[in-house]
């Protein structure tokens, strides 16, 4: 028996939730993820249209990429398309997860589906992705240093990539001196103890902090634990905002469009003037990319593919990079074909569908 949640567990193994952006709402939208999955729709969109789709099919789970509640919802209505769509998931038994910004920024992730349209040499990252870990050091007498980690490993401390119950650990003298009305573990009330200690450090991410403190207080001997907590800046390696490739040869302007052109549900190609140069390196940001213009450039980029960018970057752009979009929804689109990949090769033989009626909601007329 396949549940809800074993799905999701899935994708954010891929897809970790940390990896999204601070302003984005990734994650369970709407429904029980304990319950029973009887198939899985895969869309960029949450619609009344794919949310009708799954439950025709007998699916009653919707994994898509754009979060139906990117905004607060304070009423559900019949008045937007956000309301309906909740309010007939909610009828229909249908659970919407969404990855969004955390399939973006996970280093094989959805900026990495545009690049097959190249020959590519290397990848590397536009921009670092950084940690939101803290580094939380501890004192505690040696002989409890072991109880008291596996204690905050219980609570979610130690992990370092595919590493776990990662430490470490030296030791040395902690001094102290109870004052009236303490209760001390050890020594005494108005005299000063010299106590062998381990500093015990580990990596927390944020928002496990209250419970592993929570834990730390419950496991450690001490009425007044000695602790410090530092918010770090970690780069990850399994991750970047962006991507930059570097072609195997260099081609030119109009051989790169070209390729841009062939990808997949591209009907229009947007771009500023040509530079007259070739192209070797080769950034891309799915989705809004044109705020990561400036990067690009001094990344050494020839080129930046993304989904949109404002009007004013393409005159920024001039003699600068060769800035082109294919639109938002075109260069998202490919995070159907990843969702599936990455379900049924952990999930072999269980019912995972691309949504038929998942469409740009911007249509072109020639």
């Amino acid at each position: 028996m396949i549940r809800i949640k074993d799905v999701l567990s899935v994708l954010e193994e891929a897809f970790p939730p940390l990896l999204a952006e601070t302003w984005d709402h990734s994650g369970l939208q709407v429904g029980d993820p304990n319950a029973t999955c009887t198939g899985v729709l895969v869309a960029v969109e949450a619609t009344e249209s794919t949310v009708e789709e799954c439950a025709r099919k007998g699916y009653n789970l919707l994994v898509t990429h754009h979060p139906i509640l990117f905004h607060p919802l304070y009423r559900i209505t019949p008045t937007t398309y956000q309301e309906r769509t909740i309010a007939l998931a909610l009828c229909k038994g249908i659970t919407i997860y969404a990855a969004h910004t955390n399939a973006d920024n996970a280093w094989d992730g959805l900026n990495r589906m545009l690049l097959p349209y190249f020959d590519v040499q290397k990848t590397e990252a536009l921009e670092e992705v950084t940690e939101r870990v803290s580094k939380l050091s501890v004192m505690v007498p040696s002989e409890n240093a072991d109880s008291l980690k596996n204690a905050l490993f219980a609570a979610g401390a130690g992990r370092i990539g595919q590493y776990e119950k990662c430490a470490y650990t030296f030791v040395g003298e902690g001094q102290f001196k109870p004052l009236s009305g303490a209760n001390p573990y050890i020594g005494t009330e108005g005299s000063i103890s010299k106590v062998t200690e381990a500093c015990v450090s580990v990596l927390v991410p944020n928002e496990r902090l209250g419970v592993v403190l929570a834990a730390l207080r419950e496991a450690h001997p001490y009425e007044e634990p000695a602790y410090d907590v530092i918010p770090l800046k970690n780069g990850r390696s399994d991750a970047a905002s962006g991507l930059i490739a570097t072609l195997l040869q260099p081609i030119t302007e109009d051989e790169a469009l070209k390729r841009i052109a062939s990808i997949e549900q591209v009907k229009s190609v947007s771009h500023s003037l040509p530079l007259g140069r070739s192209v070797q390196r080769v950034a891309v940001v799915t989705g809004s990319g044109g705020s990561f213009m400036n990067k690009a450039i001094a990344r050494g980029a020839d080129l930046l593919l993304t989904g949109e960018a404002r009007y004013n970057d393409y005159l920024d752009a001039q003699g600068r990079i060769l800035l082109v979009t294919v639109g938002h929804w075109e260069s998202e689109q490919p995070a159907r074909a990843l969702f599936h990949r990455m379900i049924t090769q952990k999930i072999p033989n269980f019912a995972v569908e691309t949504a038929e009626t998942d469409i740009n909601p911007i249509q072109y007329k020639r």
